[in-house]
């Protein structure tokens, strides 16, 4: 199995969408096709979806999109400043608010009682706050809205990696999400592999990156 640590991963991705030229918004759709493809959805039904702004939180808004599509149920909430969103996120930002008004912005402790009060409605959480990219000590309301998912007692599903897992140590950020499931995009992430608690509930899903963007980052960065 190929393993890749943050640098690599951010550099594979940065090759494929700009040298390659592979849409950006084609790999948001395919990470969220694979997330959904690692659900029962005969079983699961009801969703919450907890997504920062960055392309982990537009590939969570996909999830949303798609099983808006399909009548299920699903509640949303988003933290941080959604003027500073990547362009993916709010090109599904926009889909969701036309399928939905279960649409929240985590800024005021009453946000935040609302929504552990609403998590009561949910069989499953998926969350992408945080992504590959991570490199910062987590606080304040990020810190207390993984808190909140880790005490909610609910199954839980982290896109690519659990938000404040340092995607090349393993170690935290100061809060980690205690997912039941990571699916992982394309390759397996070091600081995944490094630590069985999380490997042995990691699954590596194929969103299209192509071969020739990883082969030439580890290539040009082994020598």
């Amino acid at each position: 199995m190929l393993v890749v640590d943050k640098k690599q991963m951010i550099e594979i991705d940065k090759y494929a969408i700009s040298e390659l030229k592979i849409p950006a918004l084609a790999l948001v759709e395919r990470a969220a096709l694979a997330v959904i493809k690692n659900i029962n959805l005969e079983v699961r039904k009801t969703f919450a979806i907890v997504v920062g702004i960055g392309n982990n939180g537009a590939d969570g808004l996909a999830i949303a999109r798609n099983l808006l599509a399909r009548e299920y149920y699903v509640d949303i909430y988003i933290v941080g400043d959604i003027a500073k969103a990547s362009s993916e996120f709010l090109i599904n930002y926009e889909a969701v608010k036309n399928l939905t008004d279960n649409l929240y912005s985590l800024e005021t402790i009453a946000d935040l009682e609302f929504m552990e009060k609403n998590l009561s409605n949910v069989s499953t959480i998926i969350e992408g706050i945080f992504g590959t990219g991570l490199d910062r000590t987590i606080s304040g309301t990020y810190a207390y809205v993984i808190s909140l998912i880790n005490r909610s007692l609910k199954y839980i599903i982290s896109i690519d990696v659990p938000s404040g897992l340092d995607t090349t140590s393993g170690d935290s950020w100061g809060e980690i999400v205690d997912c039941d499931l990571i699916v992982s995009m394309q390759l397996m992430k070091k600081g995944v592999y490094d630590r069985s608690i999380y490997k042995n509930k990691c699954i590596v899903e194929d969103i299209g990156i192509p071969q020739k963007a990883i082969n030439h980052v580890l290539y040009k960065m082994a020598n």
